[in-house]
């Protein structure tokens, strides 16, 4: 019988504890910020308003995880809160995230209902159930309308504000900010040696007993930069190149090898995500390799018509250095941009 189809032999037990959709449970070298968001919900356990926050910090480093975490902890801890989460990414718009509260809440509803009428059927549903709400924006910097915070706080609702960029509220109006009264709370990226732990319990749920070594594990470690989700996926990478050569262990070369597809997968997936004007940025500054910010900002200009002021420009430069798909050198005057591959 051909053994084409043989698993035994795979250096993978289960590819899930590598992917996002995993739920792990417990989050480590985030206690800090775990505390931290526990105190802010905490009130709500007693019929009390939680105090709205704003996680902030590099891709990877586990805001989103820590947050879907918390929510299920608190859920199973309570019966006074609902939870609600939205990527504002996919649901930008006041009406998109309004609907998508009102479809988790198993609110019935008519989909063409107003923004207004969606809000009185949070508030009432809400009111009926005389449970607090706490809903997690996600990538809150692609609202299109920051109004969607104060009406959310009008109505009663906690907010947990997630984004790569600690200035993405910067310019959010002062009687929108007054209402949210947000605490901040930062995640750094993690240590070349969080980073080990952390790949090393996934690699125990996920790989065959010996399958990786302690040595390669720490390669991967500092490969990661930082990212854990460039971490997992040079792991599943490197398990993957392992499979197809035939060899029951993954060495270093496949590591290595991994690296690059696994940076390659996440700069894609974040220029995926980009509004079209900073897209149109990386794609030139993707083409040029290195360019000078005053031809940078020439090319952009003609693609544009003149449409974007150079201020605009200046800060979606800003967000694509934040988000580590370029990389600036030298002064204002003559700064220089490069691609981060």
């Amino acid at each position: 019988m051909s053994d084409l189809f043989d698993v035994e032999s795979s250096v993978i037990r289960s590819e899930e504890p590598l992917t996002d959709v995993f739920a792990p449970t417990r989050l480590l070298h985030r206690e800090g910020q775990r505390d931290y968001l526990a105190s802010c919900m905490k009130p709500v356990v007693v019929g009390r308003m939680p105090r709205n926050v704003f996680l902030f910090g590099p891709t990877g480093v586990g805001k989103t995880s820590l947050v879907l975490w918390m929510f299920d902890e608190l859920l199973s801890y309570t019966d006074n809160v609902r939870t609600c989460y939205v990527n504002c990414w996919k649901s930008g718009s006041t009406h998109a995230v309004l609907s998508k509260i009102v479809s988790d809440l198993r609110i019935f509803s008519n989909p063409r209902r107003q923004t207004k009428e969606l809000l009185e059927d949070i508030e009432g549903s809400l009111k009926k159930s005389g449970k607090k709400l706490i809903v997690a924006l996600d990538e809150v910097d692609r609202l299109e309308s920051y109004d969607v915070l104060y009406d959310l706080c009008r109505s009663g609702c906690g907010v947990v504000c997630i984004s790569n960029d600690e200035h993405a509220l910067a310019n959010v109006d002062v009687r929108i900010k007054s209402s949210l009264s947000l605490e901040w709370l930062e995640f750094k990226e993690y240590s070349a040696d969080e980073m080990y732990d952390i790949l090393s319990d996934r690699a125990n749920l996920a790989f065959a007993p010996g399958a990786i070594s302690e040595t390669v594990l720490r390669i991967a470690a500092v490969q990661a930069g930082g990212d854990a989700r460039v971490g997992l996926e040079i792991l599943r990478k490197a398990a993957l190149f392992s499979d197809d050569a035939g060899v029951s262990v993954i060495g270093k070369e496949q590591v290595i090898r991994a690296h690059k597809d696994a940076v390659s997968v996440k700069v894609r997936q974040i220029v995926e995500s980009l509004g079209e004007y900073q897209r149109m940025l990386f794609l030139i500054v993707e083409k040029a390799r290195t360019v000078k910010s005053s031809e940078l900002w020439s090319a952009f200009s003609e693609k544009t018509g003149g449409k974007v002021s150079e201020r605009s420009y200046r800060n979606y430069m800003d967000k694509l250095v934040t988000l580590k798909l370029v990389q600036a050198s030298g002064d204002v005057r003559w700064r220089e941009y490069s691609t981060i591959l």
